[in-house]
C-alpha cells in the first residue's frame, strides 16, 4: 500500500500581524519587505504606530495572497498522503489556509489537521495534515527537558558522544525550540511513526548554534530508540526542517555561476549528525550531490539541504522510486535553476516558500 510523505516548511503561515518590528530591529526582518523599506522600527515614537500598523496590514494582505496561492500549488503538486509542515501559526491558520487556498485548487480534501503548540516565541509550530491515511496517534514532545534526557541511559550516552550538545545542555530547560511532533499513522493494518521537527535556525552563526541542533537531534533519536525495542527494524522516519547541512553547493560569481559541491570534512560536525551517524538514512543521498539541495541562501550564494526525511533501514528499503524535491515555487533569483515556475512567481517574491518540499513514496 502506498504511503507518500512530504515535508515542507511553508514559511510563516500567519493569520495575525506581528507588530514587534516597530521597536525590535531583529523582529523587523520578518516583516514584509516593503514595510522594512517604508517603516521606521527603532525610534520608539509611538505616535507613528497607527500609520505603521496600517502599512503593515496593507502590505501583508497584498503580498500574502500570491504567496499562499503558490504554497497551495506546491502542496497540490506533492500529492502526498501525509504532510509534515513547519512554520504554522495555529490550527486556525492552517484550517483557514486549507479552506481558502488548497481546497480551491480542486484536490481531494485533507480532513485530518494536527497541531500542538510548541515553544517558539514567534508562534511558528509544526503541524501535520493527512488525506486517505488515518492518524492513529499524535503526541507533542515540546515539554521534554535536558533533565529528562540525562535521566535516560540512551540520552546520557549520546550526550557523552557529542560534546557540543552536552555543552549546550548545561543550561537545562526545554530542548526543542519548536517541537518534535510524533505522529503514528495507519497504512492498512500497519503502523508507521513519523517525527515532525523544526530545529533551531542558524541565526547568529552556524557554529554558535550547532550545539542546540545536535541537542535536538539527540532528543529525537532518544525518543525513537525508547519507542522501539529495535529501531533498526521498525517503521519510522524523521521529517522536517533540521536547519543544518552536510555539504554545500557554492555558486561562483567569477566563473559564470559555476557550482562546486563541497562536502564537509570528515571531522567537521553538523547539527544532524546524531540522527545519521550509524542510525538513520538520509533518503536524499540517493540523488546526485548537485540535486540534494532544498534551500538557497542568497547572501552566501550557496545551496544546501536543510529539509530531510531520515528513515530507519527497514523503512528506507520500502522507498518506491527516487525522492522528489519540488522547486517550481522557488524565486527566479535562485541561480542555475531551469525548472518551470508557478504563475506569477517573482524574482525574490512572491514564492511558495524559501524551502523546497521534499516528497518520498513508500510501499508499506
Amino acid at each position: 500500500m502506498r504511503l507518500r510523505v512530504c515535508t515542507f516548511n511553508i514559511e510563516n503561515l500567519f493569520t495575525r500581524f506581528d507588530f514587534a518590528g516597530f521597536g525590535d530591529t531583529r523582529a523587523a526582518r520578518y516583516l514584509p519587505p516593503v514595510v522594512q523599506f517604508l517603516g521606521d522600527f527603532g525610534d520608539g515614537d509611538l505616535s507613528k504606530f497607527p500609520e505603521f500598523k496600517r502599512t503593515l496590514q496593507t502590505a501583508a494582505i497584498a503580498q500574502d495572497d500570491d504567496h499562499r496561492q503558490h504554497t497551495a500549488l506546491a502542496i497540490a503538486q506533492a500529492d502526498a498522503d501525509v504532510y509534515c509542515l513547519q512554520e504554522v501559526d495555529s490550527i486556525d491558520a492552517l484550517t483557514r489556509f486549507m479552506q481558502a487556498y488548497v481546497r480551491k485548487i480542486g484536490v481531494d480534501p485533507y480532513p485530518n489537521l494536527i497541531l500542538q503548540e510548541g515553544n517558539d516565541p514567534r508562534g511558528i509550530d509544526v503541524a501535520a495534515i493527512t488525506r486517505d491515511i488515518r492518524p492513529a496517534y499524535a503526541r507533542s514532545h515540546a515539554a521534554l527537558t535536558v533533565g529528562d534526557l540525562r535521566r535516560s541511559d540512551i540520552g546520557a550516552a549520546l550526550l557523552d558522544r557529542y560534546p557540543l550538545a552536552a555543552a549546550e545542555g548545561r543550561g537545562g530547560g526545554r530542548i526543542f525550540r519548536r517541537d518534535c511532533q510524533e505522529l503514528e499513522v495507519l497504512v492498512g493494518d500497519t503502523r508507521v511513526s513519523l517525527f515532525n521537527c523544526h530545529f533551531k535556525s542558524m541565526g547568529g552563526g552556524r557554529e554558535r548554534s550547532m550545539g542546540r541542533r545536535q541537542l535536538e537531534a539527540i532528543a529525537v533519536r532518544t525518543i525513537v530508540e525508547e519507542k522501539f525495542p529495535d529501531p533498526q527494524t521498525a517503521l519510522w522516519a524523521v521529517c522536517g526542517d533540521l536547519n543544518d547541512y552536510r555539504q554545500v553547493i557554492r555558486i561562483s560569481k567569477a566563473a559564470g555561476s559555476a557550482e562546486t559541491v563541497r562536502p564537509l570534512d570528515d571531522d567537521a560536525p553538523s547539527g544532524v549528525d546524531p540522527l545519521l551517524n550509524g542510525f538513520g538514512i538520509n533518503l536524499l543521498d540517493v540523488l546526485p550531490a548537485t540535486e540534494r539541495w532544498t534551500h538557497y541562501y542568497a547572501s552566501a550564494r550557496h545551496k544546501t539541504q536543510l529539509d530531510y526525511i531520515i528513515a530507519g533501514p527497514v523503512m528506507a528499503d520500502k522507498v518506491r522510486g527516487d525522492p522528489v524535491i519540488l522547486r517550481e515555487g522557488m524565486p527566479h533569483r535562485v541561480p542555475n535553476l531551469d525548472d518551470p515556475r508557478y504563475p506569477r512567481v517573482g524574482w525574490d517574491r512572491p514564492k511558495a516558500s524559501d524551502h523546497c518540499p521534499v516528497v518520498v513514496e513508500f510501499d508499506i
